[in-house]
């Protein structure tokens, strides 16, 4: 059977799997990590540091799922040594595009101490835009380069794609499986030709933040399927079959990674408060 003819899980089965008792066990490990992470010391006076680490981190694990050899270091580097130009080659183009992508995410994430930025709120985002906007800048140093056409930017490979990502999006499942629907489904049905997964894990981390479940915005999510890229491809297995046992298969795996990035973002907090990030 092609990729086409398969379906797209439906919202009713998402919210299915996710009332399922395994499932909701996972979420409440997940959920408890993540509280943790919120009262880490090292965020009391250095959460901008650290959600500028978590992007370098993030962009390196989400660069290694898209097949570029690189590492946390080289990115670190690529990032901090960024102009706006073209990269040395193409893995590192990706992963410069990737990191710019996390980077002006979290830049528009709420603030996480409030009462320091007066209470100011950051304007939604339509989504469309938002998906957009992440795709370009995922694609930025690849365009730089000569190694991307700019027409292919920002362009699914099927618009008809996009509409099931805005439907989990506004879905009203528990937030850990809306993310764990929209890394599923920009990996899965490739909505864009390069970077897709890029901007499936980007949303999944704006679903996290804007819903509350990671206020911090240092939680590392796709570390964990960096770590054993075949693994995750086989836990998407589930998400392929569109069921309910299948979603909950994927949604349990996508929380065992929200813990895993929960520990490497406390990592962070604890870097930044030492004042040293490696």
């Amino acid at each position: 059977m092609s990729i086409e003819a398969l379906v797209d899980p439906a919202p009713a089965v998402l919210r299915a799997a996710a009332a399922r008792p395994d499932v909701a066990s996972a979420m409440d490990e997940a959920h408890a990590a993540l509280a943790d992470l919120r009262f880490s010391e090292g965020l009391r006076r250095g959460w901008e540091e650290a959600r500028a680490e978590a992007a370098v981190r993030e962009a390196a694990a989400l660069s290694i799922i898209e097949g570029a050899r690189t590492s946390v270091d080289d990115v670190r580097a690529l990032s901090m040594a960024d102009e706006g130009g073209a990269a040395s080659d193409p893995g590192a183009a990706l992963a410069l595009g990737i990191w710019r992508s996390q980077w002006n995410l979290a830049s528009h994430f709420p603030a996480l101490n409030t009462r320091s930025q007066g209470g100011a709120r950051v304007a939604p985002t339509p989504l469309p835009a938002l998906i957009a906007g992440l795709h370009r800048d995922a694609c930025s140093g690849l365009v730089a380069s000569g190694l991307t056409p700019p027409r292919e930017v920002a362009v699914p490979t099927d618009p008809a794609l996009l509409a099931p990502a805005l439907g989990y999006a506004r879905c009203d499942a528990p937030a850990l499986a809306v993310a764990a629907a929209l890394t599923a489904h920009f990996r899965f049905r490739r909505v864009f030709a390069q970077a897709s997964s890029v901007v499936g894990g980007g949303l999944a981390r704006w679903i996290l933040v804007i819903r509350g479940v990671d206020p911090t915005g240092v939680c590392v999510p796709s570390a964990y399927d960096a770590l054993e890229p075949a693994r995750a491809g086989r836990s998407l297995a589930g998400w392929v079959n569109a069921d309910e046992a299948g979603l909950a298969r994927w949604i349990t795996h996508y929380c065992v990674g929200v813990v895993y990035g929960a520990q490497v973002g406390r990592d962070v907090a604890r870097h930044v408060q030492a004042g040293r990030l490696s």
